[in-house]
């Protein structure tokens, strides 16, 4: 009866793009395959075969999709996804799910990134090299996070070797841009020589870089969520047109922030806009100088003083630090 109503369940159509088939178990995966491609039936091509994309906003390649909360907050800055890619079954499911609502203009691919060659995310991008605003992903976190005990003792994880993946990709796209995300234990691993070798190398894909930490209570999420984030520009635009990606000032302030950003009688020491600034908008990467090590953001403990573990309890007056959604025994 289940699988009855699940054929019946009407599929959704839009302009843009089209659903071609389902999404598979992760075992089944022997090739990349693509579950939507991008309707072109009503694009405008050049004499020389070249289309003419009319999309509402900058173009740009998904990576690592997983649910797709990166791509929605792009969109929302004013770019579109054109291009998602994912392995997981259920995550690729929910993203068809939320079409044509999100993702509308974007093509999706499911399969082992390893095994994805970068013609194929172009081609089902409708783009050519150069021609993507920007890439962005967040390889797994698992071989990093400082909640892995092997992480911490820096033995070594395959899926770590993902973010070379990422930047193959990013080299041979050639992207005005990307964001590359990752838990904060990334630039930790094996005692910081992991993220040398990564910075390097993105570095030397033709970017310039900037990269540090930042929490997502800092603009306006009641979740201390710190994430290591890296930005690259292009090194032609950083050169000729002076413009480099950084990452943003904080919005939002919490107690400890307003009690030493006030005087004695309680009146503001600054206005809002000098606050938005006073934050490090992160740390540039030069070859020739020491790798720094990104500092967390600063809000005070933020832990019950009672129970120690933070995964449970949450301070009245406090952002919490993790949402679990497991059960877990008192």
């Amino acid at each position: 009866m289940k699988e009855k109503l699940q054929a019946e369940k009407p599929v959704p159509i839009w302009d843009e793009a089209r659903i071609i088939r389902d999404p598979v178990k992760e075992d089944k995966l022997d090739k990349p395959i693509v579950l939507v491609e991008r309707n072109r039936t009503k694009s405008v091509f050049s004499p020389h075969g070249d289309e003419f994309i009319s999309l509402p906003g900058h173009p740009g390649i998904s990576l690592f999709t997983g649910a797709g909360g990166m791509d929605i907050g792009l969109e929302a800055a004013g770019f579109c996804s054109v291009l998602q890619h994912e392995w997981s079954q259920f995550p690729c499911q929910t993203l068809i799910c939320n079409r044509p609502r999100y993702f509308r203009h974007a093509a999706l691919i499911q399969g082992d990134i390893r095994k994805t060659p970068t013609e194929m995310i172009l081609e089902q991008a409708g783009l050519r090299v150069g021609q993507a605003e920007i890439v962005c992903g967040g390889p797994p976190c698992q071989g990093f996070t400082t909640a892995n005990s092997k992480a911490q003792k820096g033995i070594y994880d395959a899926r770590n070797d993902l973010v070379f993946e990422f930047l193959r990709v990013v080299r041979e796209s050639a992207p005005a841009y990307f964001i590359f995300e990752n838990v904060p234990g990334f630039q930790t691993f094996n005692k910081g020589e992991y993220p040398k070798v990564f910075l390097k190398a993105a570095y030397d894909a033709y970017y310039e870089l900037v990269y540090g930490l930042v929490d997502a209570c800092d603009y306006g999420v009641p979740q201390r969520r710190v994430r290591f984030i890296c930005v690259g520009t292009r090194r032609d635009i950083a050169l000729i047109d002076g413009q480099l990606g950084s990452l943003p000032a904080g919005s939002h302030f919490g107690k400890d922030d307003i009690s030493l950003l006030q005087n004695i009688d309680g009146t503001p020491l600054f206005t809002r806009e000098q606050k938005r600034i006073m934050r490090p908008p992160g740390i540039r990467y030069f070859p020739d100088r020491p790798v720094l090590v990104a500092p967390a953001p600063n809000h005070g403990d933020g832990r019950s003083k009672i129970y120690m573990d933070f995964y449970d309890k949450l301070e009245r007056e406090e952002p919490d630090r993790l949402v679990i959604t497991k059960n877990r025994s008192s």
